[in-house]
C-alpha cells in the first residue's frame, strides 16, 4: 500500500458508506467495513506491532473501521487508532469527519453498536445501563476529536471535514490534487439524525430492569461449576482438543506450548481486550470470548480453556485431567472439568438469556396440544454403551462424497443410526408432533440431497415454537442448545436425559422444571401421554422453569458467578 490512500478516522456511521460510494463512482478501490475485518486487522496488528491493512494493497479509501457484530465479541473501533496508523503508514492521508455529536450518538442507538456496547457493559463489575451509553459516546467522540487535533497539529496529512458545513463536492475539490473525484453521486451527506432517533432514545428509558437472581444464586452455581475440582488428581492433558488454549495472563499457547495467533490490545481510551487473528476456527474465537470475560473483570488469572463440544475428559469414558480446564460442557461427575458459560450461546443478550426479549404471551391452555422440535442433524451414531460412535457430520460428508450407489447406501444407513436422524425417521408425520430437520447454514447444501430432503422442514422462530404446548430438547454432540429458550415459555419442556452438564444444569431438576425423557427417546410417547394427562403439573413445571431461567439473565449475578469460578481456581493453584 504505497500509492496514495485515504483512511477514514472519523466515527462509525452512515458517512462510511457515503465515502465508499464517492470513491467507487470515480473508479477508485474503496474498502468499507468488510464485515468488521478492517477493524480486526488494524487492532490485531497494533497488538502485535506489525503492519496493518496488508490484505488491501489496492485500496485508495479505507473506511468503516469498526466491528459491532456479533454482540458477544468486544466492540472494535479502530478509527480511534490513528496514532498507530499514522506511524505505520507514512504515505497515508487521514480523513477526520466530524458529525453533529448528539445526533451521531442517537444514530448509534439504532445500530448494532447499542447491543454490542450494552453487552460489553453488562459483563463488567460496574456496568453502565444502556440509557447512559449515548452520553458516554458523546464524551468519547469529543475526546477523540481533541486527541486528533493534538496528534496531527499542523500535519497536512490530516483532512478535517465538518459534515454539517462541508458537502461531498467540497471534499472532492479538496482531494483533487491527490485523487480525482469529478463524479459526486450525492449532494449531501446522510442525515446524521434519522426521524426515529428520538423514539429510539426514549425506548431505552422504557426498558425493563433485568431480573434479579436470589441471594446465594451465584455461589450455588459456582459450586456446581467447580465440582470435581481436584488439583492433585492424576492424569495429563492428552484429552484436550487440538483447539485447547493455555493463557498465562499475557500470552495464549497451544496444549503443546506453541504461541497461538492471539493478541491483547487496548485501543486509545478503551480497556484492554483479547483478539484472535481473523480466520481462526470459531471454537478458538470462543476461547477469545472467555479471555474477554476475564479481562472485563479486570483480572488476568492463568487458565486452561477448551471450548470444543462434547468434552469427555475427566470422566470414566475420557482421558483423566491433572489440572482444571474451563469448558462449556462436561460429563456428570467429571474431574477437573470446570464449567464456564459458552460465550456464543450462554452470554446475556443472546436468545434465551436476553432480558429485553418479549415473554411468551400464549397461555398454556391456548397452545396447540402437540409437541414441536426443529434442529440440525448433530449428534452421533447410537450405541448401547455410554460413549456414542461416529459423528453425524462424518456420515453427512460420506453421503455427499459417495461415488457408488453402495457407498451412498452405507453412508445413509450410518446417518440413520445417529440419534437425531433416528428420532426424525420414527416420529416425523406423527399426529401429535411437528418435528423436522433444519440444516445449519454451513450444511444447507445437504438439505437438497434426495435422501435427506423429505425430512427437512422450514425454520421456526421462537414465537412459532411457542404456539405448541410441548417443546422437546434433544441431545446433540452434547447438551441441547435449545434447552433454555424452550424452557423459558408457557410450554412445558420434555428433555432427553443425556448425562451432559453445562454451567446452569444444577439449577434445573427433572419433574420440577422439565419432564425427563429416556436416552434415545425410548419413552417419548409415554412421557407425552403423561403430560397430556397432567396439565396442572405441567403448568407448575412451566412456571418454575420460567422463574429459574430468569435468573440466568441477571448481569450482576453473572459477573459474580465468573468471579467466584476464578476465585475457586485460584484457591486450587
Amino acid at each position: 500500500m504505497t500509492d496514495p490512500v485515504i483512511i477514514h478516522i472519523g466515527p462509525d456511521g452512515p458517512v462510511d458508506r457515503a465515502l465508499a460510494r464517492l470513491f467507487r463512482a470515480n473508479g477508485h478501490v474503496a474498502v468499507c467495513h468488510e464485515g468488521g475485518r478492517l477493524a480486526s486487522d488494524i487492532l490485531y496488528a497494533m497488538g502485535q506491532g506489525t503492519a496493518p491493512l496488508t490484505d488491501w494493497p489496492q485500496a485508495r479509501l479505507v473506511a468503516g473501521l469498526f466491528r459491532h457484530k456479533p454482540l458477544w465479541r468486544p466492540p472494535l473501533e479502530a478509527w480511534r487508532c490513528a496514532a498507530f496508523l499514522r506511524d505505520r503508514l507514512p504515505h497515508a492521508l487521514f480523513l477526520l469527519t466530524v458529525p453533529p455529536v448528539e445526533p451521531w450518538s442517537l444514530t448509534r442507538v439504532g445500530s448494532d453498536a447499542l447491543a454490542c456496547h450494552a453487552f460489553d457493559q453488562a459483563h463488567r463489575p460496574d456496568p453502565l445501563p444502556p440509557v447512559a451509553l449515548p452520553a458516554l459516546w458523546q464524551e468519547q467522540l469529543q475526546d477523540h476529536l481533541d486527541r486528533m487535533q493534538e496528534l496531527f497539529a499542523d500535519d497536512p496529512r490530516l483532512i478535517v471535514v465538518d459534515l454539517a458545513t462541508c458537502p461531498p463536492a467540497d471534499l472532492a475539490a479538496r482531494l483533487e490534487g491527490v485523487l480525482p473525484l469529478p463524479k459526486v453521486p450525492a449532494a449531501r451527506w446522510p442525515d446524521p439524525a434519522p426521524p426515529a432517533s428520538g423514539a429510539r432514545l426514549m425506548a431505552l428509558f422504557d426498558r425493563p430492569d433485568p431480573p434479579s437472581a436470589p441471594p446465594g444464586w451465584a455461589e450455588d452455581v459456582a459450586r456446581f461449576c467447580l465440582s470435581g475440582l481436584d488439583p492433585q488428581a492424576p492424569g495429563g492433558i492428552a484429552g484436550l482438543s487440538p483447539l485447547a488454549c493455555h493463557w498465562d495472563g499475557q500470552q495464549v499457547r497451544t496444549r503443546g506450548g506453541a504461541l497461538r495467533q492471539f493478541t491483547e490490545v487496548a485501543p486509545p481510551g478503551q480497556p484492554p481486550l483479547a483478539l484472535a487473528r481473523e480466520g481462526r476456527h470459531f471454537k478458538l474465537v470462543r476461547a477469545e470470548g472467555v479471555l474477554n470475560d476475564i479481562l472485563r473483570l479486570e483480572r488476568r488469572d492463568p487458565v486452561w480453556i477448551d471450548m470444543e463440544d462434547s468434552r469427555w475428559f475427566g470422566s470414566p469414558q475420557g482421558e483423566p485431567l491433572d489440572r482444571p480446564v474451563l469448558c462449556h460442557n462436561r460429563r456428570a461427575g467429571a474431574v477437573n472439568a470446570v464449567l464456564w458459560p459458552l460465550p456464543d450461546q450462554h452470554a446475556i443478550g443472546l436468545p434465551g438469556f436476553d432480558p429485553a426479549s418479549p415473554p411468551d404471551d400464549i397461555p398454556f391452555d391456548e397452545k396447540e396440544d402437540r409437541l414441536v422440535w426443529r434442529g440440525m442433524i448433530s449428534g452421533s451414531e447410537m450405541s448401547p454403551g455410554v460413549r456414542p460412535r461416529s459423528a453425524s457430520h462424518s456420515w453427512l460428508a460420506r453421503l455427499s462424497e459417495a461415488a457408488t450407489p453402495e457407498a451412498r447406501e452405507a453412508a445413509w444407513d450410518g446417518l440413520c443410526r445417529t440419534n437425531r436422524m433416528d428420532f426424525i425417521r420414527r416420529f416425523q408425520g406423527h399426529p401429535d408432533m411437528d418435528v423436522g430437520i433444519v440444516m445449519a447454514h454451513a450444511f444447507r447444501a445437504y438439505a437438497q440431497d434426495p435422501l435427506l430432503a423429505p425430512y427437512c422442514r422450514p425454520r421456526m422462530t421462537r414465537a412459532q415454537m411457542r404456539r405448541f404446548r410441548y417443546q422437546l430438547c434433544l441431545t446433540g454432540y452434547d447438551h441441547g442448545s435449545n434447552f433454555i429458550p424452550a424452557l423459558d415459555s408457557h410450554s412445558v419442556l420434555l428433555a432427553e436425559d443425556d448425562g451432559w452438564q453445562v454451567f446452569y444444569s444444577g439449577r434445573f431438576r427433572p419433574w420440577q422444571h422439565f419432564i425427563p425423557v429416556a436416552r434415545h427417546l425410548t419413552d417419548l410417547e409415554e412421557k407425552l401421554a403423561w403430560a397430556r394427562a397432567h396439565p396442572d403439573d405441567c403448568r407448575a413445571m412451566s412456571q418454575a422453569a420460567r422463574t429459574e431461567a430468569a435468573h440466568l439473565r441477571d448481569p450482576t449475578a453473572r459477573v459474580r458467578l465468573m468471579q467466584l469460578i476464578l476465585d475457586g481456581l485460584a484457591q486450587a493453584r
